[in-house]
């Protein structure tokens, strides 16, 4: 009892502790200068304040004056106002805060409150007053520019990052208690692996008293149950193990380990470790918090979410290629919302690379939407979410004239008109509840909060005052319980306006470089996935649709990033390539503004060859950045002159003609020792095979860059497969036809004795693994060759004696046999105003050069007519619809159609 009355007790819980923003001499409180600054903003955002602008700025500077938080607006106006000065980009706003006006006119968001009806008391209630939350995005190269001035600004001892505690999960707890208790490793790991898989499966639900939790049950399917149980009868026996998992459910979450909150930061008035405990982090600067990020605001501590959002680089580096391009200067802030190519670009779904709306499943409702106005895109970003997206047919269908928009309430349409009568918003019932029962801005904001968190107790407390501003306003009372029951059921799907206007215009501003500046946005998108091979090559193969030539590395023409060469196509950056450091890239390009490199002794005469080694070149050479010297690739890695590769060579001719120039400085004689360093010899080699050529470039680049192993068989995939490696999984039960080469092949023994085989498909997509037992095994085993280019038949879902999911192979062929196979005929249409004399010449000689067994249909089409076409049989003149007769028809612009 007497160390427990010495116990002192804390109480954490305090108002929040602002630090002293400087205020200018000629204002006396920060309420004074907010106001000054604010209304100083506004004549530059709105030009002319009208009286409703100035009704809301007083609304919202008053409000904030009452609740206290003036300096808090100050504090993010500052460091939102320069990090622009400082060349950071600040994302149009994210969350409630785009809300409010003071914000915009501040410079803190970049949306227009008034414009969009979004609502401050979304933001702030003026009548429950509760620390604001302002989450600023920037971009994340610039981020910690951003925190280094918050730093400087306010000292490095009143400014902490956030601590985050790691808890022991079932698992870990498992693994540490064995350790402790000596229990051998692999009975420690059989015994963790037998427990439920289900991520809300805890010791304490499993092991609960009598059974397993009802609540747990309820989630789990028959074999994390029969696991469960299991687990239960292991827990009970007597024996280390049973007593290993009763120690650790008592370990269960408990903390484990330390972390750095991503993004949050504190900024105190005076020095940290005054008025909270902190403690150092590892890879940090700053020191951090010991509070938790709810115990510190809990704590009255003021926290910053500063974070970094890399769409914001992607448009600063893409508007800086557009001025290197084309000497433009964009404001991207102030683009047209109206823009015709832009809403094409949406229209037709074509949005990959584009902020949020690049989904497949968002890319189907936009070509379906076709939105022709921002409000269409601030919806779908609000609807395409888990709960609302079941709306969207409805809203397509309104929105066409296909389905009848219809309102409860006349006094509805004016908040509803935008969304088709559809309740998206919270922001609209917001509204909608001040309009029909005369709520107050604050009580509204309580409504959106019961309904958005199902708080059942506080929407039966609200209902008689809604009924009873109803009635008083005259709205029958079978609708205003029909109303009632439809916002409880979508009120809590229902999205914050704000924060989806703000994304949706970081959407509309990436998809207008996208639609207007093709080249230059796709180079950043792609200098900014360099670092995730399969990113890339996914922004690769988009920018090759959108007719955008992307071509491989090359010295005399490449930037350390991707660029735009000769503002015609994207050269791949010599940084992405494996083995090949910034540093030397950056000195090869240095040397290289001096004058291009002639040929490769040119270059190896020129460069720092500390820095451009032998692993570095093997690299430039395998990737084709050595091609524009006219050597085969296969030569730089031939035998030369004594040594093992003509590279080796190379470096030894560079370093003996730059040793033998810097000794001759001084020399009267230095041009004629130059010249007496003779160039090495070519070695004379074959060329690689295109595979072999591609598959190391492939080690170096990451992906087939000028070629694919595929693109011989483009006529077979295009006619015949149709699915991709990479979307068998999202094709359950149906019939897949396959097209790819092996990769990969392993043949395995069964325990009875009987061979398997498990083999890697590649295609334009991905690679994917496939299995052959038995029958289907001895059926295909000669197919399984690395190299082989395979067309494979099947269905994937589930085996036949369980639920895991399978690819069945139902047939097996040499992809260059099916064309043979299946193909028919090909038709051919041609307009009838582009029949002339040197295109039937054309086609003439085509059909010569490529005779086959296939018959050849010709459509000539009368397109001004439409119902006028003429078709040709000519039974004298079969073709082998081969790739070669295909690839003549598309160089004539000619359209065709395997049969």
């Amino acid at each position: 009892m007497e160390i427990a009355s010495k116990v002192e007790s804390l109480k954490l819980s305090r108002d929040v502790l602002l630090p002293a923003f400087p205020l200018p001499k000629e204002f006396l409180s920060q309420d004074d200068y907010l106001r000054h600054l604010t209304f100083e903003g506004a004549r530059k955002k709105y030009g002319t304040i009208t009286k409703e602008i100035e009704d809301r700025l007083n609304f919202e500077l008053d409000t904030i004056g009452k609740s206290g938080y003036p300096g808090y607006f100050l504090i993010v106006q500052d460091f939102t106002t320069s990090a622009r000065e400082m060349g950071v980009s600040v994302g149009p706003g994210r969350g409630s805060a785009a809300g409010s006006a003071v914000a915009y006119s501040l410079g803190i968001t970049n949306i227009d409150p008034i414009r969009y009806d979004l609502l401050f008391e979304r933001f702030l209630n003026p009548e429950r007053i509760s620390m604001p939350d302002i989450d600023i995005d920037f971009d994340d190269e610039g981020r910690d520019k951003v925190i280094d001035y918050v730093i400087d600004k306010y000292g490095r001892n009143q400014v902490a990052q956030i601590i985050t505690y790691g808890t022991m999960a079932a698992r870990t707890s498992l693994r540490d208690t064995g350790r402790v208790m000596n229990i051998p490793l692999d009975v420690v790991d059989r015994v963790a692996k037998s427990f439920p898989a289900h991520l809300s499966a805890t010791l304490d639900a499993v092991l609960a008293e009598k059974d397993v939790s009802e609540k747990l049950k309820s989630d789990l399917n028959k074999d994390d149950l029969d696991r469960a149980y299991k687990f239960r009868e292991l827990a009970a026996e007597n024996s280390d193990v049973g007593h290993m998992i009763r120690t650790a459910k008592k370990l269960e979450g408990s903390v484990r380990s330390t972390g750095v909150h991503a993004c949050g930061v504190i900024i105190t008035p005076e020095d940290i470790s005054n008025i909270i405990p902190i403690a150092t982090a590892k890879d940090s600067d700053l020191v951090v918090s010991q509070f938790d990020n709810s115990v510190a605001e809990e704590a009255g501590l003021l926290k910053m979410d500063f974070l970094g959002l890399k769409t914001l680089t992607i448009i600063k580096d893409a508007l800086k290629l557009i001025k290197e391009t084309h000497d433009i200067e964009i404001d991207i802030d102030k683009i047209d919302l109206e823009d015709r190519l832009t809403y094409q670009l949406f229209q037709k779904g074509d949005t990959i690379g584009i902020f949020q709306y690049e989904s497949p499943g968002m890319q189907k409702y936009l070509k379906d939407l076709k939105p022709n106005k921002f409000e269409d895109l601030i919806a779908m970003n609000a609807l395409y979410r888990p709960g609302p997206i079941q709306y969207i047919p409805n809203f397509i269908e309104r929105k066409h004239g296909r389905e009848k928009i219809t309102y409860d309430l006349p006094d509805m349409e004016g908040y509803l008109k935008e969304t088709y009568g559809i309740t998206v918003y919270q922001e609209q019932v917001m509204l909608l509840s001040q309009k029909l029962a005369n709520f107050t801005k604050g009580e509204a904001d309580l409504l959106r909060k019961a309904m958005g968190k199902k708080n059942r107790k506080l929407i039966d407390e609200t209902y008689p005052k809604f009924l009873e501003g109803c009635k008083a306003n005259g709205h029958p009372e079978p609708i205003i319980e029909k109303i009632w029951k439809d916002w409880e059921a979508f009120a809590s799907y229902a999205f914050n306006k704000s924060h989806s206007t703000c994304y949706a215009f970081l959407a509309f501003q990436t998809a207008y470089l996208k639609a207007h500046y093709a080249k230059e946005f796709m180079a950043s998108v792609l200098n900014h996935n360099k670092g995730e091979i399969k990113s890339l090559n996914f922004f690769i193969t988009e920018a090759k649709r959108m007719g955008i030539k992307v071509l491989g590395p090359d010295v005399n023409e490449s930037q350390l990033n991707f660029s735009i060469a000769n503002k015609e196509y994207i050269r791949f950056g010599l940084s992405a390539l494996k083995g090949v450091g910034e540093g030397p890239v950056e000195e090869l390009i240095e040397e290289r503004k001096k004058g291009r490199y002639k040929d490769i002794f040119d270059m190896m005469r020129r460069v720092n060859l500390r820095s451009i080694n032998k692993k570095l070149l093997d690299s430039l050479a395998m990737g084709g950045a050595l091609d524009s010297f006219q050597f085969a690739r296969a030569q730089y890695f031939a035998p030369s002159g004594g040594f093992e590769s003509f590279i080796e060579h190379l470096i030894r001719y560079g370093n003996n003609f730059q040793s033998q120039k810097d000794g001759a400085q001084a020399s009267l004689f230095g041009e004629m020792h130059q010249a007496m360093i003779a160039e090495p010899q070519v070695p004379e080699c074959e060329e690689w095979h295109q595979l072999l050529k591609l598959e190391k470039e492939k080690d170096i680049t990451g992906f087939y860059l000028s070629g694919h192993p595929l693109d011989q068989y483009s006529l077979e995939f295009s006619a015949f497969v149709n699915a991709r490696l990479d979307d068998i999984e999202n094709l359950l039960e149906k019939g897949l036809k396959l097209g790819g080469f092996i990769t990969d092949v392993n043949v395995m023994q069964s325990k009875r004795g009987t061979n398997y085989a498990r083999f890697s498909l590649q295609d334009y997509s991905g690679s994917y693994e496939f299995t052959l037992f038995n029958e289907q095994y001895e059926s295909f085993k000669h197919l399984l060759v690395k190299g082989n280019v395979i067309y494979m038949e099947g269905i994937y879902g589930k085996q036949f004696n369980g639920d895991r999911m399978f690819f069945r192979v139902k047939d097996m062929k040499l992809l260059d046999t099916i064309g043979k196979l299946f193909t028919k005929s090909i038709t051919l249409r041609i307009p009838l105003a582009e029949v002339d004399q040197p295109l039937v010449n054309g086609l003439s000689a085509l059909v010569t050069e490529n005779k086959g067994d296939h018959r050849l249909r010709i459509i000539v089409a009368d397109e001004e007519e439409g119902d006028n076409d003429l078709e040709l049989v000519p039974t004298a003149s079969k073709v082998n619809a081969s790739y070669d007769f295909v690839d003549g028809l598309k160089k004539m612009n000619i359209a065709y159609k395997l049969n």
